[in-house]
């Protein structure tokens, strides 16, 4: 065959060939691969123009970024059939590109580089045979120029076939006695831990347990990661923290001492939990609610944003909000009508005379009276087990109203009671697993320290706990702030 001018290098890292790891275990082979591969093309009298890179090592974090030797999936072949295969997105382009005549020839560092499964090598050896481009390798072992050269190919990759599922099937095995272990697998070590995996740190295992409980309270993740980013806090890798990476951590069972094993729990870990189980529990199900509101956009950064309501717009219902905009001609903020700018009021005076009238009715004697304490002794697994039930009825009535079985009537009258049922489970549950965020407040000598001192996502859950307030337009001419143009209701939770 002739030299070709335009072949393709083809560079794969393995996670089953210890030469490719690093002691990070991160692939370490492909600028050495390349080299080699160009150093032999050029001895050959070939052409390198393009090098494809297959990669199934296993990422840091332990989820494959490349792809599997073993992993089978339904692609289409260079003649148009469609075949279970192994997955193999840089093999396939390789063939599609000869095929095509894009490319002239393929060069490896060795067969077992190239295929290990019998179906990949028939696969090379029709696109090899119709379009007459040579293959080779920088070990002599991938060659296809004879009946000779594949007759051999076809043995030893049966035999590289079998080494490799007996090497996966070891560590597979091997990874799986780490788990039960509660051994380190690889990767960073978990926030929480120190570098064994197992013994906890205890200033990040207490922002864990904070940020589990305020979620159960009502707290949102956008908002946590403000505060701890305000904080100074920062992540494994010292980046600033951010909603998304709060919530893998909070959803870590390790958190709870449960030991995971690809992706199932498989029982309780050597460590101490540093939550107790019921509790994450709680943020299991509120953050894989499928029905949980996802808010775009930055987190609130004023006490009532969002939250004070505007007294012009709905007088009645108090459905419409207000937010946080600059006064025109100053630079200090001001609650604005959400809908429209029809009224105006300064943030830091609105927000002092609510403050001071909630710290005033939390230092009455009879304040303890608002807290509702954990009730430990509720049937935490049986109210999940019902929420369970009824969600999965949820999706038996929508497969009714499809099947003409229920009308619309009877769909929307089920499912309002259901989610009715649901939302009296989900403020059970919270009841049973954390306390109420006024305690810190009622419990302390003087709530003035204390408010000072909470994160605003803890400070706008006990503004809404407590009250409602109303921005109303003011009645009188002139500067200065009027009370009276904030109206606050205690809600129904608390007396007067």
């Amino acid at each position: 065959m002739h030299k070709p001018q335009n072949a393709i290098g083809l560079v794969r890292l393995s996670e089953l060939r210890e030469a490719d790891l690093g002691e990070d275990g991160q692939g370490r082979g492909l600028v050495d691969q390349e080299q080699r591969i160009r150093d032999h093309a050029k001895a050959l009298g070939w052409t390198i123009t393009r090098v494809i890179i297959e990669n199934d090592i296993a990422s840091a974090d332990g989820k494959v970024r490349g792809v599997s030797a073993f992993k089978r999936r339904k692609i289409t072949l260079p003649d148009g059939r469609v075949e279970w295969r192994t997955f193999r997105p840089g093999f396939r382009e390789c063939l599609t590109l000869l095929m095509r005549g894009d490319h002239d020839g393929l060069l490896a560092l060795d067969l077992d580089r190239v295929v290990r499964d019998p179906r990949d090598l028939e696969d090379l050896i029709d696109v090899v045979w119709q379009s007459k481009v040579p293959v080779d390798s920088v070990t002599g072992s991938l060659r296809l120029a004879t009946d000779a050269d594949i007759t051999m190919a076809r043995v030893m990759v049966a035999m590289a076939n079998k080494s490799s599922r007996d090497t996966s099937r070891r560590v597979a095995a091997a990874r799986q006695r780490k788990a039960i272990a509660g051994e380190r697998g690889g990767g960073r070590r978990p926030y929480g831990f120190e570098d064994d995996a197992q013994t906890l740190r205890p200033d990040e295992a207490a922002i864990i347990a904070e940020c589990s409980e305020r979620l159960i309270q009502g707290a949102s993740l956008r908002s946590m990661a403000l505060d701890l980013r305000q904080r100074g806090l920062v992540t494994v890798i010292g980046a600033p923290w951010r909603a998304e990476g709060l919530r893998e951590v909070l959803l870590r069972p390790r958190n709870a001492g449960r030991l995971v094993y690809r992706g199932e729990e498989i029982g309780d870990a050597p460590w101490e939990p540093i939550v107790p189980l019921d509790t994450f529990r709680a943020v299991q199900r509120i953050l894989t609610d499928p029905s949980r509101a996802i808010n775009p956009g930055a987190p609130p950064k004023w006490l009532g944003s969002k939250i004070y309501l505007c007294g012009i717009c709905t007088p009645e219902d108090l459905s419409v909000r207000v937010t946080v905009k600059a006064r025109v001609g100053s630079r200090l903020p001001a609650y604005r009508c959400y809908e429209s700018a029809h009224l105006i009021r300064s943030q830091v005076h609105t927000d002092n005379y609510v403050v001071g009238v909630i710290l005033a009715k939390l230092a009455e004697p009879d304040a303890v009276e608002l807290l509702v304490p954990a009730k430990p002794d509720v049937d935490t697994a049986g109210l999940r087990a019902e929420a369970k039930a009824i969600r999965g009825n949820l999706n038996e009535l929508a497969e009714d109203k499809a099947l003409g079985l229920i009308d619309r009537a009877q769909l929307l009258s089920a499912t309002a009671k259901a989610n009715t049922r649901l939302a009296e489970i989900d403020r059970e549950l919270q009841a049973a697993v954390v306390e109420s965020p006024l305690r810190p407040l009622i419990e302390a000598e003087d709530a003035r320290v204390v408010w000072e001192q909470l994160p605003l996502s803890h400070k706008r859950m006990v503004i809404e706990r407590l009250v409602t307030v109303r921005i109303l337009p003011s009645g009188r001419k002139g500067r200065g702030f009027d009370p009276a143009t904030v109206e606050i209701r205690w809600n129904e939770n608390v007396s007067k």
